[in-house]
């Protein structure tokens, strides 16, 4: 009984972890003209769908140099992560492949992947 107890609390922390509660802006992409996209992390939970780990939605919003806000996307978008070997980005149903080991910044679908599977859980 015990063991089955600690599995539940174990499970509970990793599904309120930040990432799942608050947004969490994951990737920001600098235009020529002073735009300034963000894309964030709405919402995580473990996935439904077998063959990968989490099932997350993705807002995007979009401001000028100086911080004003010129657009802030309505919807949510879905994607799945796969965070083990082969490391995966699922969009509208095609897996994208993950570059796990490089530092970031360039591909969005990277910074996804690190801070929904490599965000510490205290």
């Amino acid at each position: 009984m015990r063991s089955v107890a600690s599995v539940l609390a174990l499970e509970v922390l990793l599904l309120a972890s930040p990432a799942a509660t608050e947004p969490i802006v994951f990737h920001t992409a600098h235009f020529g003209d002073d735009t300034v996209v963000n894309l964030c992390l709405v919402a995580n939970q473990a996935a439904e769908r077998v063959g990968y780990d989490y099932d997350v939605l993705i807002s995007l919003s979009e401001t000028n140099g100086l911080g004003k806000a010129l657009y802030s996307d309505p919807g949510k978008h879905r994607a799945l992560v796969r965070c083990n070997p082969p490391e995966t980005v699922a969009v509208s149903g095609v897996d994208y492949p993950v570059r796990a080991s490089d530092a970031g910044g360039d591909d969005w679908k990277d910074d996804l992947w690190r801070v929904v599977c490599m965000t510490p859980v205290s």
